[in-house]
């Protein structure tokens, strides 16, 4: 598998592919996949209605990828696996893929460059809720390239504890993977780029994503239920609670962006 998987169909005594594909699809979509928020239901969806040209990065092999870097500790590598994906954006954006999706964080200008040719779509979920899953997730992966195998006592006094309790402002806010996703820099061009996008959706209103995006498609759109968390996880949501003011002092930054994601578009 490469950093990507893409498809861009040739067909035989047709017409160029590209031109096949603006024929089918006027507008291209870009679904930002933040993690533990429905995302992979989503992307499936999405990859089923742009068969002709779609674009998925790949986040386990990027974290590949990252050993071309030079041999660094887990947490360096994830930040450079993500500006990794920031790029492959960029790049897919620029081959003129229809669909495109992944962990992929937004740089500065993406929308602004991309608004003439694609739609930009999302799902929020609340903060604390996407923390406990993404935590339960990764100690239960058995050789994926976030396992955490640290007690959780340990984990949230780590950095990446603290970007893990502040996505939102790393998918979003356009700053480099070195930036303090927590600060009021980081809050305010979250919003910003928000405010751009076509459809902002959220987990617990998945019905209401889905008609918006329907809309915006012109044909129905209807996400399954995939990758689901282990409810079996070391680490239950029950067993987290004594953690709560710690992962909401993680969270703060997020559970700004988010509140105020839910004001505007719930």
């Amino acid at each position: 598998m490469g950093l990507a998987r893409s498809t861009l169909v040739d067909l035989k005594n047709g017409l160029p592919p590209r031109q096949l594909a603006d024929r089918v699809h006027a507008r291209g979509i870009v679904f930002v996949h933040v993690p533990k928020c429905a995302g992979t239901s989503v992307e499936n969806a999405l990859r089923r209605h742009y068969r002709l040209s779609r674009y998925m990065i790949d986040p386990e092999t990027s974290f590949s990828a990252s050993r071309l870097y030079g041999e660094q500790e887990q947490h360096a590598r994830l930040g450079q696996a993500s500006e990794l994906r920031r790029h492959l954006l960029h790049y897919a954006l620029a081959t003129g893929y229809k669909c495109i999706t992944g962990h992929a964080p937004l740089g500065p200008h993406t929308i602004r460059a991309a608004a003439d040719s694609h739609d930009f779509i999302t799902v929020l979920r609340d903060p604390i809720e996407r923390f406990h899953s993404h935590l339960r997730f990764n100690q239960t992966e058995q050789s994926g390239h976030g396992r955490i195998e640290m007690p959780v006592e340990a984990f949230l006094k780590t950095p990446r504890a603290k970007v893990m309790g502040n996505l939102y402002g790393k998918y979003f806010s356009g700053l480099p993977m070195s930036a303090d996703f927590s600060g009021d820099e980081a809050i305010a061009l979250s919003k910003q780029q928000l405010e751009q996008f076509q459809v902002v959706g959220f987990l617990d209103q998945l019905a209401g994503f889905s008609e918006k995006v329907s809309d915006l498609m012109g044909k129905t759109f209807q996400p399954g239920h995939d990758n689901r968390t282990n409810s079996n996880a070391p680490q239950t949501k029950d067993s987290l609670s004594m953690h709560c003011e710690e992962i909401k002092n993680l969270c703060r930054a997020d559970i700004e962006i988010y509140t105020w994601a839910k004001a505007k578009f719930g």
